[in-house]
């Protein structure tokens, strides 16, 4: 079941129209937003007292991803972003369509534009500026242009996984409302309405 934990006074902020996998983490000062996706083994930890985490709308955070925050601010992920499997994000900021790749690293204080492409495996060091539309590529990540392939990959990628989570709220949806359910203390919570059920209910 996916574990949403309020930590510090804060509670996360799910949008109804959110998919949260089941095996997710996500913990505190962290917002949601509408047609957003975090799959599994995710972990959103919203820890720190004063910066959160904020995901846009129709963004997707995939397996395996942690983005945390720290002393150097909140991170944010703009609308439409896509992060990869296995990447690790702090206290950074994400350009609204950007995809950050697999087992990718964007450290602290970074400024990372709209439209770029952060390759798989490539480390953004700490308080670096990556101006729009470019390709971030090594360890440690240098900025080049990015090509016309890499730039209409950015602008489909989001919509990919918006669709594929419409595909598993539908096999989630609430009996009473058809809002999104989610797994938790062996409930069944919809997320639209509040109806509750016991998971072992048939």
């Amino acid at each position: 079941m996916a574990r949403v934990i309020p930590f510090g006074g804060k509670r996360p902020r799910i949008a109804a129209s959110a998919f949260v996998a089941p095996t997710a983490v996500v913990i505190g000062d962290v917002v949601v937003g509408e047609r957003a996706s975090i799959w599994f083994g995710a972990v959103l930890r919203g820890d720190h007292p004063e910066h959160g985490i904020h995901v846009g709308a129709r963004a997707n955070v995939q397996d395996n991803s942690v983005i945390h925050t720290s002393d150097q601010g909140p991170t944010v992920l703009e609308d439409e972003v896509t992060v990869g499997h296995g990447a690790i994000l702090e206290s950074c900021r994400i350009g609204m369509r950007t995809v950050v790749g697999m087992g990718a690293s964007v450290l602290q204080r970074a400024d990372v534009g709209e439209g770029c492409v952060i390759a798989a495996g490539a480390v953004v060091k700490e308080g670096a500026t990556v101006p729009p539309q470019s390709l971030v590529a090594g360890v440690p990540g240098r900025v080049r242009a990015l090509g016309a392939t890499a730039a209409a990959w950015t602008e489909r990628s989001s919509g990919h996984y918006v669709a594929l989570s419409r595909r598993y709220l539908a096999d989630a949806a609430c009996e009473l409302c058809g809002g999104p359910t989610m797994e938790r203390h062996c409930k069944i919570l919809c997320l639209n309405c509040g109806y509750q059920r016991d998971c072992s209910d048939p």
